[in-house]
């Protein structure tokens, strides 16, 4: 009655179509996640050497200077 030949490629290639749909939004959320994780390490790192520059560099009195209205 009916021909399952077809139905059967119809339904592969939506379920292929599904997998590789899952794949590239895996892929973007993944390389979005590193670049968000990178800005974030890149900011850290100058705060780090930033604050290291303000210790070695000002005294003491200097420092409280800037801190305190």
């Amino acid at each position: 009655m009916f021909n399952n030949k077809g139905t059967t490629l119809i339904e592969g290639l939506l379920a292929f179509e599904i997998f590789i749909t899952v794949l590239v939004v895996y892929t973007t959320l993944f390389t979005t996640l590193y670049q968000r994780e990178y800005i974030i390490q890149n900011k850290y790192e100058s705060l780090i050497q930033k604050e290291d520059d303000l210790i070695y560099i000002n005294d003491l009195n200097e420092i409280i200077k800037q801190v305190l209205p």
